[in-house]
């Protein structure tokens, strides 16, 4: 018998578990890899973005990318496994683990400084955000190879908008090319290990997944509401975050439709 597979399928709503073979679990995650480059594209876009005409509205980009996957991907997905209370449970400590996580960065009143901060907030967000949804990916290749190829395609275009909104703020901070593309990189990584995770959770403990997705749900509401609504109100950003967020929206729209 092959290694089990635990994972979250988005288009259905349903938890599977099934048995792979060796072949299937390398294709899960070969697919899982091709979605998490989507966060590496997003960086190299955001690297060739004029920023100075277009930072209001990828603020409010950002911010509408995220309310969208809280809305309609995690927070559902995390009652429909669990129901409310391990949603809660998670959403709860997610907001609180990125609270004290930013207590630990230097707040300094230097723009430069500020932007760096709020880019370290982003990155530890769609981290978390991404491990979960590794998760998720692994389901479409245990059903059909089409669903799966599906899956990592819609990940993988939602996965470079999130690309994007993390690297602008670093490099607002100073971070230089190299870096920024090595972090996103690193980045990447996390959905195909979301999808390893997946595999060993059906062998001990699967209902952890629930708790999991609230979890990216209330870090990525921590920062949507903390910073960057502000920012985005400031500056005028109403039309990015409408644009996020009917962009993620769509993208799962199509999906189930397919």
């Amino acid at each position: 018998m092959g290694p089990l597979l635990c994972a979250y399928a988005p288009a259905t709503g349903h938890l599977y578990v099934s048995t792979l073979t060796g072949n299937q679990t390398l294709f899960l995650l070969l697919l899982s890899l091709l979605a998490g480059a989507g966060t590496l594209l997003g960086a190299v876009l955001a690297l060739l973005i004029p920023l100075d005409r277009t930072l209001p509205f990828l603020a409010g980009f950002a911010g509408g990318v995220m309310s969208s996957v809280v809305a309609a991907e995690l927070l559902p997905a995390s009652v429909a496994l669990g129901g409310p209370g391990p949603a809660l449970v998670g959403c709860l400590a997610g907001g609180a683990f990125l609270f004290f996580f930013d207590l630990l960065l230097p707040h300094r009143p230097a723009a430069r400084d500020e932007y760096r901060r709020l880019g370290w907030l982003l990155f530890t967000a769609i981290a978390l955000h991404d491990l979960p949804e590794g998760i998720a990916l692994g389901t479409g290749g245990s059903a059909a190879a089409k669903l799966g190829i599906l899956l990592a395609v819609a990940l993988g275009a939602h996965n470079l908008p999130e690309g994007l909104i993390n690297t602008v703020p670093l490099r607002l901070g100073g971070l230089g090319a190299k870096r920024l593309l090595t972090l996103n990189f690193l980045l990447s990584l996390v959905t195909p290990l979301g999808t390893l995770l997946g595999i060993a959770m059906a062998e001990w403990q699967p209902r952890l997944i629930p708790v999991l997705l609230a979890l990216a749900a209330g870090a990525m509401l921590y920062i949507v509401l903390k910073e960057l609504l502000p920012r985005m109100v400031d500056g005028g950003g109403d039309t990015g975050f409408l644009c996020g967020f009917l962009l993620l929206i769509l993208l799962w729209w199509l999906l189930e439709r397919l």
